[in-house]
């Protein structure tokens, strides 16, 4: 559903009004997409930069491979959060990509309820974890990093709203800045 699992579509803008209204659609309803205040999904810009989706900077490099071309670093802090974003979908990438590997149930189509989907993607999940801590030096892995242990709140306030708003977009230009402003610091 979102493209943090998803493959790298184009910017479109069919495409960005089909996945938005998706988006809208998922997060309206009773048992949909809950995003807690304060997270983010990463996103491509098929969806809108709103509050909980968080998207790279248009017309920016963005794609590894335009990183590889020799055109240097980053030059401005847009530069540096979409390397950063795409960087991170990448790792994402690659974990769903390691999950189907070693899962072939993930593979392809499922005709279960989606509560029984759910549960047996949490299931490969926990079987995953459960292979990394019993085998160290598992041939699977990679270079794939330390996955972080989100706690459950089920009292927490979430993302109802899917309207762009200025105190989103100021957010991710401020961290932007600061990325950019550390990084050029440690250079």
């Amino acid at each position: 559903m979102l493209e943090t699992a998803g493959r790298l579509r184009g910017t479109d803008l069919h495409q960005s009004a089909a996945d938005g209204r998706v988006l809208r659609d998922v997060v309206h309803r009773p048992a949909g997409v809950k995003v807690p205040r304060g997270n983010y999904y990463l996103c491509d810009n098929g969806y809108g930069n709103v509050e909980g989706f968080l998207t790279p900077y248009r017309g920016v490099r963005y794609h590894l491979k335009e990183w590889d071309r020799g055109n240097g670093g980053p030059q401005s802090p847009h530069e540096l959060f979409n390397l950063r974003h795409a960087s991170a979908r990448n790792v994402i990438e690659r974990t769903f990509g390691l999950l189907k590997t070693r899962w072939g149930i993930l593979r392809s189509s499922s005709y279960y309820p989606i509560r029984v989907q759910n549960q047996i993607i949490v299931a490969c999940c926990l079987l995953h974890n459960f292979v990394r801590m019993e085998m160290p030096d598992d041939p699977l892995e990679g270079e794939l990093s330390d996955e972080v242990d989100m706690p459950v709140d089920h009292g927490i306030e979430v993302v109802s709203t899917l309207d762009a708003i200025p105190q989103w977009t100021s957010w991710r230009d401020a961290l932007a800045i600061d990325m950019y402003t550390e990084w050029t610091r440690r250079r």
